[in-house]
């Protein structure tokens, strides 16, 4: 290739491999294989992934991922979530009846795919802080506030990982949601959301609490749960029939098990799917 050739393919208008469409530098970007992506078929990916990672066929499935995402989302805007309050424009609205929540920013919600993200595919959340100053003795100040969110990736280790947990099948880098430019009390009120969904402290007990904590709650109802299904269980030995009603209840038990053992992660689970069944 020639110095012309590779100034021209470097900076000349060039196709986008999805569309056709010929577009210049400032308005693609170049994926694995050589391959243009122009920023229309880019605003039909997600906003967190890096495109630059995936080739032409992968992106195409991705993108068909991403229409179902937006079916999903246009779905569960029909319900009432949980907005909480941000002095930017980015923020988080969750679904707890749908055990899913949607990273909102008004500036990209106007280009890109609204998109849903599973609670049970989240690793890892934690409040950000940025502070300015400090130099030469002056004291800090504050410049911006947030949470990061970090995801479940294709390449984690979920045996290291609390139980209950699945990877994003796209996403896997840190998310940061920036909410305030004054205060960390947005950043706080997401936190302790995210700490209700994920059991946080339901197995301790309040300053004047005397009985069981919630994990203590929900060990005792798996245990019951087990006890009833194996009734059944022995009575169905007997007959050589299954009813019904112990279908429902051995499905209970191990509803049950399963929130106990992911410290009531896995009822978010069940609602998520019975949400992603519906598209």
């Amino acid at each position: 290739m020639g110095f012309g050739d590779w100034l021209k393919k470097r900076f000349g208008k060039q196709a986008c491999g999805f569309c056709g469409k010929e577009v210049g530098m400032m308005s693609r970007d170049k994926i694995k294989g050589d391959v243009f992506l122009c920023h229309d078929c880019r605003h039909g990916c997600s906003s967190f992934i890096r495109v630059s990672r995936y080739t032409k066929d992968e992106l195409l499935g991705h993108m068909e991922y991403m229409k179902r995402q937006g079916k999903l989302a246009e779905l569960l805007s029909e319900q009432k979530g949980y907005r909480v309050p941000s002095a930017a424009n980015q923020g988080v609205i969750f679904y707890d009846d749908a055990g899913m929540f949607r990273i909102y920013d008004t500036d990209k919600d106007r280009k890109y795919t609204m998109e849903m993200i599973r609670y049970d595919q989240v690793a890892k959340y934690e409040p950000y802080l940025l502070e300015e100053g400090g130099e030469d003795g002056k004291e800090k100040t504050f410049k911006e506030g947030g949470v990061k969110i970090t995801l479940v990736g294709a390449q984690t280790d979920l045996s290291r990982m609390p139980k209950g947990l699945r990877a994003h099948p796209y996403i896997d880098q840190e998310i940061t949601v920036r909410l305030s430019k004054d205060n960390m009390t947005y950043a706080e009120n997401i936190i302790h959301h995210f700490d209700g969904i994920f059991g946080v402290n339901s197995d301790t007990k309040g300053l004047f609490s005397f009985g069981p904590t919630t994990q203590q709650k929900r060990e005792g109802e798996a245990l019951k749960a087990m006890g009833g299904m194996f009734k059944d269980a022995i009575k169905a030995a007997k007959t050589g029939e299954v009813s019904e009603d112990a279908k429902a209840k051995v499905q209970d038990a191990m509803n049950k098990v399963d929130d106990a053992a992911t410290m009531g992660l896995s009822k978010y689970s069940r609602l998520a799917d019975e949400a992603e069944a519906k598209i």
